[in-house]
């Protein structure tokens, strides 16, 4: 039997068993003596379910691979290579690979640090060079004033760590002989594999943070219309860029942005799944942390100012697709009640549902059959148990996102960082601290109670297992963060 098959017989039984469940969970488990912590706790499931259900109908179409038109028309392309305050070298290897990739192009580097060895490379090197007297509008302004120095009919975007191949510009140009794309989208890959976002599972495979997002949920988006730009490694029209107005200023995650207005205005995208460009992945949980940190304010930004269930011209997926999107750094930052709440009925009396234990029996088996119904759906192309660590590492931070949506606060753009200064961060350490923390306070207080003689009941027991199981993810997670300090501390 086919993955596709499959599919289509488990994502209707599972939306439906979902749909069963929060019918049951609100008609029947909740407990009127703490509304407050059942409310909460019933409006995370209600949240963690809706999304689960998009994700699952996104994969009813068969994503199938962009075939380009056969007759490819000659276009004129410009290579932008927005840099603030990379490291020289790195900036030469990525415009090296730009200057050598075989479609005719012109590359340019476009300087918002103002700085004189990034005029001096490009001089050596023999691209372009752009700069402006400030920053406005970040990344997205410093695209917008390179438009206004250039004429492609085609623009490429490449980070400045992005090291297209050869290939590059001729495998996305053959797209745009279809006059409605305006994208051109491959994914992200990383040569630096070491990187915080990696981890090795085996001899051949190792685990990346993006690759469910990259090779399951885009290729989907892509069989709905729904792909977006992400922010690097795409070939864009200058028409359809210009006829929304440029590249948007008012959000840190310009990209997404830019792909919803796109929609809107009843363009189309295109999302190749093949690797055209690799990257420098964040190297510690210092990096990931900024990066993390800068999609969540940006999602949240978009949440709230432009929220995609109600932008004029998408049509009706394209606004849960683009909702979906934005909404799941909410869902990251909303996925600390699972985390905490079973602690908190240890430690502060907190009982979210009716306290009954078949309540949690029923609740542990519906979450044991969605990851079985899962990994049916999405075959080899998810790893559920290492999602569920970075899950615990992402939650704190997402978290600390949250006032971009609720009091509206400028954010400025702050670069990644690429491998330089402390390898640690307060932000990045204290989810999975809190987190292990709290269940391992826990799991000590059921001990005591043990050994004193009052054990837990039924209810007690199916909780302290969850405290045991959160708890794991935590450790592991704590692992992943300090391991950098470990190693150095060793070398020492």
């Amino acid at each position: 039997m086919s993955n596709t098959t499959v599919q289509r017989i488990v994502i209707p039984v599972y939306v439906l068993l979902t749909v069963l469940y929060l019918a049951w969970r609100i008609l029947f488990t909740l407990n009127a003596e703490q509304p407050i912590a059942s409310g909460i706790f019933l409006f995370v499931d209600i949240l963690m379910c809706f999304s689960a259900i998009l994700f699952v109908v996104s994969l009813w179409r068969k994503p199938k691979e962009p075939a380009p038109c056969n007759s490819v028309k000659q276009f004129s392309i410009d290579v932008f290579v927005p840099t603030y305050n990379e490291d020289c070298n790195l900036l030469e290897t990525t415009l090296q690979h730009c200057l050598d990739m075989d479609y005719p192009h012109k590359t340019w580097l476009l300087d918002d640090g103002n700085r004189l060895e990034m005029k001096q490379l490009a001089e050596r090197l023999g691209t372009g060079y752009i700069i402006r007297e400030n920053n406005a509008g970040a990344k997205a302004g410093n695209l917008n004033n390179a438009l206004q120095h250039t004429r492609g009919e085609l623009v490429a975007v490449l980070d400045a760590d992005f090291r297209p191949e050869r290939e590059f510009l001729t495998r996305l140009a053959a797209f745009f002989n279809d006059e409605k794309v305006a994208v051109a989208q491959s994914p992200q890959h990383y040569y630096n594999t070491d990187s915080f976002q990696h981890r090795r599972i085996s001899k051949k495979e190792i685990y990346s943070d993006q690759d469910t997002f990259m090779h399951l949920v885009l290729p989907a988006r892509n069989s709905w219309n729904a792909a977006y730009w992400i922010g690097t490694n795409a070939l864009m029209r200058r028409e359809a860029i210009e006829s929304i107005g440029g590249f948007p200023t008012d959000s840190v995650t310009e990209d997404v942005l830019t792909g919803m207005y796109l929609h809107g205005r009843g363009w189309k995208t295109v999302y190749l799944d093949e690797p055209l460009a690799y990257g420098l992945a964040p190297a510690n949980i210092a990096e990931y942390s900024v990066q993390r940190l800068r999609w969540a304010k940006g999602a949240f930004q978009i949440l709230r100012s432009h929220n995609p269930l109600f932008q004029k011209g998408l049509s009706f997926m394209q606004r849960l697709f683009y909702f979906s999107s934005v909404s799941h750094f909410f869902e990251g930052a909303a996925k600390t009640v699972y985390y905490l709440f079973p602690a908190f009925f240890f430690l502060f009396g907190t009982v979210p549902v009716y306290p009954y234990a078949p309540i949690l029996i029923g609740m542990l088996l519906y979450f044991g059959i969605t990851l079985l119904l899962l990994a049916l759906i999405t075959g080899e192309r998810t790893n559920l148990v290492m999602d569920e660590i970075y899950s615990v590492i992402k939650s704190f931070i997402y978290l600390t996102a949250l006032p971009a949506f609720v009091f509206n606060r400028n954010i400025r753009f702050r670069v990644t960082p690429k491998s330089r200064g402390k390898s640690l961060s307060f932000r990045g350490v204290a989810g999975p601290a809190i987190i292990f923390g709290f269940n391992f306070a826990a799991l000590t207080a059921v001990l005591l109670r043990l050994f004193a003689g009052r054990p837990p009941d039924m209810f007690g027991w199916i909780v302290s297992g969850w405290c045991l199981y959160t708890g794991s993810m935590a450790f592991t997670a704590c692992l992943y963060c300090f391991k950098p300090l470990i190693k150095k501390n060793k070398i020492k």
